[in-house]
């Protein structure tokens, strides 16, 4: 399987200033820089964890199945518009194609119905992915964009703090607790609002 982007994504934000200021009630413009430095690292580390990118693009994907067989799984959704498709080289009407939110391609047959892919090669040119906020139409699911914000806020109030250290006791004799992290390093919380998004079908 290989994958082509046509056309990148202008922006790749899973959040916006306006949104980061709101949750943290800043009023003032004086952090815009940092906090857009935040929102840049915070948006990476989800679409690495993600292991998938979120902003509608344009990519060309070839497919080779190995036995025919029913739905093609594309590695980009959700899918906003089948663009073209060959099929061992023959062109196919793109009308024959229907694309569910999870990625699954179907070929439909004459009567409209289900069909199996035939084994080969098979190019299909596709847009898919989310209108990120601050975007007219904004389609970027809410978890998503708290995740993100989850993230900044955290970093902004970790700046004057060892990050590692998860709560902290002076009194009596003392003690201090580290946050082991995981493997991702991100928090449990963001995890968990990710999963569902999360491309485990390709590395």
């Amino acid at each position: 399987m290989a994958l082509t982007v046509i056309e990148l994504a202008v922006e790749t934000k899973l959040t916006t200033v306006a949104a980061v200021k709101a949750e943290l009630q800043v009023s003032t413009g004086a952090d815009d820089a940092y906090l857009t430095t935040l929102i840049d690292q915070a948006s990476d580390a989800i679409r690495a964890w993600c292991k998938r990118a979120f902003a509608v693009e344009t990519v060309r994907e070839t497919i080779r199945p190995a036995a025919p067989g029913r739905p093609l799984m594309l590695s980009r959704w959700p899918v906003v518009e089948i663009i073209s498709s060959t099929v061992n080289g023959t062109v196919e009407d793109v009308v024959n194609f229907e694309a569910e939110d999870s990625g699954q391609l179907l070929w439909l047959d004459s009567s409209g119905y289900r069909a199996s892919w035939p084994s080969g090669r098979i190019v299909v040119e596709y847009r898919a992915g989310y209108v990120l906020p601050g975007r007219p139409g904004r389609t970027l699911p809410n978890d998503i964009e708290r995740a993100a914000i989850s993230l900044v806020k955290g970093s902004w109030f970790a700046r004057n703090r060892d990050p590692m250290i998860r709560s902290e006791s002076v009194e009596g004799a003392g003690s201090t607790d580290y946050f082991s992290g995981t493997v991702s390093r991100l928090p449990p919380d963001v995890e968990s609002l990710l999963s569902p998004y999360r491309n485990v079908t390709f590395g």
